[in-house]
């Protein structure tokens, strides 16, 4: 993975890619990066020196970045403040696996988004105050589907958060990835212009 900044002065943005797995992205400069053991370590709940933590960065590869100062991986689900954070995510499927993926799956990766998948965390403190933004399927080409959706949570009971989750299938390529940019609701209203463009730049393209 590399980042890549051009041009005279300070740059706006940080180009992100990780030309393996074919995903393109940007942040605004000066965000905090945040590494795959360390977002690993929150999601997983593993010792990043364990086997199944090895076995997985084998198959998966992630990437948060935060935007503010004290950067740390639980500000995807809930910052101190007003600052945006993104993670990003590739995981290497199984033929088996690419058989059996849906997006709705896809969708309910990390978030329950689904009814179903609310349902069945109804009782979960962290996914409380679920709101349904938008949900939209992206355009198939060459075997990728996705979908994005914006939703709102309060994890916890804390404060109303924002969540723009992209996700794509490759049936081709076998990778699964997931793009998610997390605010206050109140940061999100104030800033989704700019917000957006972050959210437009996740580009993905098949590496096969």
């Amino acid at each position: 993975m590399t980042a890549v900044s051009g041009g005279c002065g300070a740059p706006e943005f940080e180009y992100v890619k990780n030309a393996d797995d074919g995903v393109y992205f940007k942040v605004p400069n000066g965000w905090q990066r945040l590494t795959h053991e360390e977002m690993d370590g929150l999601l997983s709940g593993e010792d990043p020196e364990s086997a199944a933590a090895a076995a997985r960065r084998e198959r998966i590869w992630s990437v948060g970045y935060d935007g503010d100062d004290s950067a740390q991986p639980l500000h995807l689900f809930l910052g101190l403040g007003d600052e945006p954070f993104v993670y990003v995510m590739v995981r290497r499927l199984s033929e088996a696996e690419v058989n059996a993926v849906s997006l709705n799956g896809a969708r309910d990766l990390l978030f329950p988004i689904t009814p179903q998948a609310r349902e069945d965390n109804a009782q979960n403190p962290i996914f409380q105050g679920f709101e349904l933004i938008s949900d939209e399927v992206l355009a198939a080409e060459s075997g990728v589907r996705g979908a994005r959706t914006v939703f709102n949570y309060s994890p916890g009971g804390g404060a109303l958060q924002t969540f723009v989750q992209t996700v794509y299938v490759d049936d081709v390529g076998g990778r699964l990835y997931q793009f998610i940019l997390r605010c206050s609701a109140t940061c999100y209203r104030l800033r989704a212009a700019d917000l957006d463009a972050v959210v437009q730049s996740f580009t993905v393209r098949s590496p096969r």
